[in-house]
């Protein structure tokens, strides 16, 4: 048997939705059944999923385990639906040590990043950036130098918007950081 939960959380408020998840988790796991479910909210997905198929215009675009979705995206389109990403254009320079990825020229200085593909040096590359995997120091001469331009507290974190050049960033961090705009 599989059932088919088509948004079944959606109309419900967010305290008792986020219960829901687990209880519906539990009786998937306890009844051994397979559900497809069907959602537009990207952390219920995560959340409820042990696969993940992100549909666009009718066509699965990646199919993976949430932690390979969310962290591996193999398309823009993926990054920007799962969760929330920075997108950065670069070229690479080169193979980073130890083989940990290439090393690629950003507006900003060079970063290292890992990728499941093969470049070359001068490929041209879109690095994907999630807010919660960058930090912020009030220390002048960091790796790159920004304006906080907006915040936002969310309980669990504070979410700043900062301005690199042409380039505004979201960079999520714990709710104890909290830099003024």
């Amino acid at each position: 048997a599989v059932y088919l939960m088509d948004e079944p959380l959606s109309n419900l408020d967010a305290k008792l939705r986020e219960g829901m998840r687990f209880e519906l988790k539990r009786l998937q796991r306890d009844l051994g059944v397979t559900a497809v479910y069907v959602t537009h909210d990207q952390v219920e997905a995560l959340a409820m999923s042990n696969r993940i198929a992100v549909m666009r215009q009718g066509r699965i675009e990646q199919l993976g385990k949430p932690r390979e979705i969310y962290g591996s995206p193999t398309t823009r389109f993926v990054a920007d639906f799962i969760g929330s990403a920075n997108f950065l254009d670069g070229q690479v320079v080169g193979r980073a040590p130890q083989g940990a990825g290439f090393v690629v020229r950003t507006a900003f200085g060079e970063v290292v990043a890992g990728s499941a593909q093969d470049y070359a040096a001068g490929d041209s590359v879109l690095l994907t950036v999630r807010p919660e995997s960058m930090s912020l120091d009030t220390e002048v001469g960091g790796d790159w130098v920004g304006e906080v331009v907006a915040r936002a507290f969310l309980g669990d974190g504070v979410d700043h918007m900062v301005k690199l050049g042409e380039v505004t960033l979201r960079v999520k961090t714990s709710p104890r950081i909290s830099i003024p705009d």
